[in-house]
């Protein structure tokens, strides 16, 4: 645990407001660097066909040859340097090896520009076993964010709009079991922050009552969190007195059962977002349904005809000089749709709704429904690394059991306080035991989940030799 997020769950609530608040003022100004950052590519939404072809190429022309002169691991194809120009950059491309997540975590150094020292870092949510860390400039981070920022403008946003998110914003600590107002206002930026953690039946009815009076104009929140809430408000025959403008939803896929939910309850449209921890690409859902690619970020393979679709999603920087991810796999699948003209008018390139693995959640004694987004928090707050893969399987009403498919020494590192952060997402109402495997079962659909609930639905083994 960082010493901020210590000196934040030690202080009581009235000077958590208070740094929350604080914080709502830097974010005003990474609002007003957002704003024109998209003021200043709003002309890329309805390019042609050939103008999008030729923006992306050109910035590929950059980035692999940056990459050929200052990256170690691009470095033995310096002889591609001599063809490389925006009319054969595709067919250059295509020369590059892919590369995955557990290549780049073998050798991470090698990937880095020589020389590039000042650098921000972001990392994967590792919900499949150790996260990538990406290192990137300030511009290819800020550009992330605004893109993220873009979905809530085509929503509708006005200046004065109110924000509630059910997040994983830790805003109340995790000691605090059953806190009267799980969620802290910040007037500053105007956003309701709501405790993903804290969702139990009573919680959610007290959030609905608070949202009752605010009215925000958007409610954001992971997928699973927002089924969470509305199903609890549902089972209560609470009303929603408000209809907001939409309901925002990024992080994890959004399926049919908590579409419906989610819409019987708010009674208003939906939005959603791909976005990745490597910021290499990003999509913003529009009026029409479509989700249409940023085309300023990155460039995925497919999105024009010109590369074929890959399974899983290719994709490379446009803007990244510290750590340029090229030919990546990005873990999701992600068709691209180029010859799809939206009714919306923008001509940004179109992909089919992202498909990710279908996850599960963690019930506990007091009847709490954790979701898989919240227990990540235990996983990506920790710093772990060499760890292939994870799974969290709920085995009964007490207790689950977090499989590690890692070495000897990484699993003595990781499972003390690994289990110590997990009890604490669970409020200390579950068993925890971590488990080292050398395999993590599949389910009988053949995917893998992060998180198995066998109290819910007939699953094979988790996993195979486990050693304790």
């Amino acid at each position: 645990m960082d010493r901020f997020r210590w000196i934040y769950d030690a202080s009581g609530r009235p000077l958590r407001i208070l740094y929350l608040n604080a914080y709502g003022l830097r974010n005003n100004a990474r609002y007003r660097s957002w704003e024109r950052l998209l003021d200043g590519i709003e002309y890329t939404e309805r390019l042609d066909r050939e103008a999008r072809i030729r923006f992306v190429g050109e910035r590929l022309v950059e980035t692999i040859g940056f990459a050929i002169r200052h990256v170690p691991y691009y470095g033995r194809f310096s002889s591609l340097a001599r063809e490389l120009n925006p009319s054969n950059v595709y067919t250059v491309l295509g020369e590059l090896p892919v590369v995955d997540k557990e290549e780049i975590n073998k050798d991470p150094k090698a990937f880095m520009a020589v020389g590039r020292r000042r650098c921000l870092t972001s990392r994967t949510s590792g919900t499949t076993g150790t996260p990538l860390y990406v290192h990137m400039d300030g511009h290819t981070f800020l550009l992330g964010d605004a893109l993220w920022w873009r979905r809530t403008k085509w929503a509708g946003f006005e200046k004065g709009d109110w924000i509630a998110r059910l997040v994983g914003d830790p805003i109340i600590p995790l000691k605090v079991k059953e806190p009267k107002r799980p969620w802290i206002v910040s007037r500053t930026d105007r956003r309701i922050y709501l405790s993903t953690f804290h969702l139990s039946r009573s919680a959610a009815r007290r959030m609905g009552e608070m949202l009752n009076r605010r009215r925000p104009a958007f409610v954001m929140g992971y997928p699973s969190s927002l089924e969470i809430l509305c199903n609890y408000l549902s089972e209560s025959g609470f009303e929603i007195g408000w209809r907001p403008k939409a309901i925002l939803f990024s992080s994890e896929p959004l399926y049919p059962h908590q579409e419906r939910i989610v819409r019987r309850v708010f009674k208003t449209e939906i939005r959603g977002l791909f976005g990745s921890g490597e910021r290499v690409i990003s999509a913003a859902q529009c009026e029409e349904g479509s989700y249409h690619l940023s085309l300023v970020d990155g460039y995925l393979e497919g999105q024009f005809g010109i590369m074929a679709n890959r399974r899983p999603g290719t994709v490379t920087t446009l803007t990244n000089r510290v750590m340029p991810l090229i030919r990546y796999e990005i873990g999701d699948v992600i068709e691209a749709e180029p010859a799809f003209d939206c009714p919306c008018g923008r001509t940004l390139p179109v992909i089919d709704p992202v498909i990710t693995k279908q996850e599960d959640f963690v019930i506990t004694p007091s009847g709490r429904r954790i979701s898989p987004s919240a227990v990540v928090w235990a996983f990506i707050h920790q710093d772990i690394t060499g760890v292939n893969k994870g799974q969290v399987v709920q085995e009964d009403v007490r207790s689950v059991k977090v499989y590690l498919d890692t070495d000897e020494p990484h699993f003595l590192e990781y499972r003390d306080m690994l289990k110590e952060a997990m009890e604490k997402v669970f409020f200390h109402e579950m068993d925890v035991e971590i488990v080292r495997t050398d395999r993590i079962e599949v389910m009988r659909s053949g995917k893998s989940r992060f998180i198995v609930n066998k109290l819910r639905e007939g699953f094979e083994d988790a996993a195979a030799d486990p050693e304790s």
